[in-house]
């Protein structure tokens, strides 16, 4: 009866690997064993594939395994994030995540995931929201444009309705105690030149888009709790007198469940490459005005959380909040 039981136990563990069944136990002692997939949900030489390349071919020397970026586009990231919500928790199938597909759109849509099915494993960088009018405008500062405002009603361009600097331009302008029209374009680019066409009196976007300097777009605040390297010579919204923030983050996440020995293999690979190739990933990051920002889940989580606090208040604050 033995030799049968045995026998039953070893059949049944073979089904179960025959079929997909999971054990986490199993799956870290030999992970990695084949190449992980990092899928990106947005257009390729946007913001998140950046961030993420200038880390992955270093990471992978440490990994052990090829680190690929897959592309899943749609819904304002949401079709490529849910997709990886959904995966199997095996340390295979990561997405770069940013602020705008973990923390502002599950908070304005339903699409099926929030902040609690997924398993940070580090932060890569950050691009903070900049302020900017035209080069030849009277305003030199954050202040004086609120000063100005409060005689005219001001044009605002962001990149769209819903979207991160949207809800920031209008924290400002609440806290600022003025009211602004707001005009969204289909990208910051976009309403960066609407600024410098004389559509708009200023504009929000994730960074200057290139078109900072003489002759084109004077930065008037940055949205970050501190300076970055990139826009150092530019105070904060909150070094200007009002307290609000705006970063957009780009980041690697797993789903919900994944072991914490695979977070761990993973975390390690990028960490050894920030650390051993943190000047080459430095001048790639800082040529696009990102700030190179590697952290560590806990701290990567903590970021996103008090993102999403201050997110959440002024997205119901506008009475725009997904029911």
């Amino acid at each position: 009866m033995k030799t049968v039981h045995g026998s039953m136990v070893l059949l049944v563990g073979l089904a179960l690997l025959g079929t997909g069944g999971f054990s986490p136990a199993w799956a870290a002692s030999d992970y990695p064993n084949r190449p992980v997939e990092m899928v990106v949900t947005f257009s390729p030489g946007g913001g998140a594939d950046i961030a993420s390349r200038a880390y992955k071919d270093f990471a992978a020397k440490h990994f052990g395994q090829p680190i690929l970026s897959i592309f899943k586009l749609g819904a304002g990231g949401a079709t490529g994030t849910a997709y990886v919500a959904q995966s199997k928790p095996d340390g295979y199938t990561t997405v770069v995540m940013s602020t705008s597909s973990l923390v502002t759109t599950p908070l304005v849509k339903k699409v099926g995931y929030t902040m609690e099915d997924f398993t940070p494993i580090c932060n890569f960088s950050t691009l903070p929201l900049v302020w900017a009018v035209k080069d030849d405008s009277p305003y030199k500062t954050m202040p004086d444009f609120i000063r100005a405002a409060k005689a005219k009603k001001m044009k605002y361009a962001s990149y769209g309705a819903l979207t991160q600097g949207n809800i920031c331009t209008e924290a400002l302008a609440k806290t600022a105690g003025v009211q602004f029209i707001h005009i969204p374009y289909d990208g910051g680019a976009k309403a960066m030149a609407a600024v410098m066409g004389g559509h708009a009196d200023i504009a929000v976007a994730a960074g200057a888009t290139g078109m900072a300097g003489p002759g084109k777009l004077r930065i008037l605040a940055t949205g970050g709790k501190g300076r970055v390297e990139t826009f150092s010579d530019v105070p904060t919204l909150k070094e200007s007198g009002y307290p609000v923030y705006g970063n957009a983050c780009y980041s690697l996440w797993a789903p919900k469940g994944t072991p914490k020995e695979i977070v761990n293999k993973l975390f390690e690979a990028f960490k050894k490459a920030a650390e051993e190739n943190g000047k080459e990933i430095g001048e790639i990051l800082r040529g696009l005005e990102h700030a190179f920002q590697f952290m560590a889940p806990e701290e990567t989580l903590k970021l996103y959380q008090e993102d999403y606090a201050f997110q959440r208040e002024w997205i119901e604050a506008m009475g725009k909040l997904a029911k």
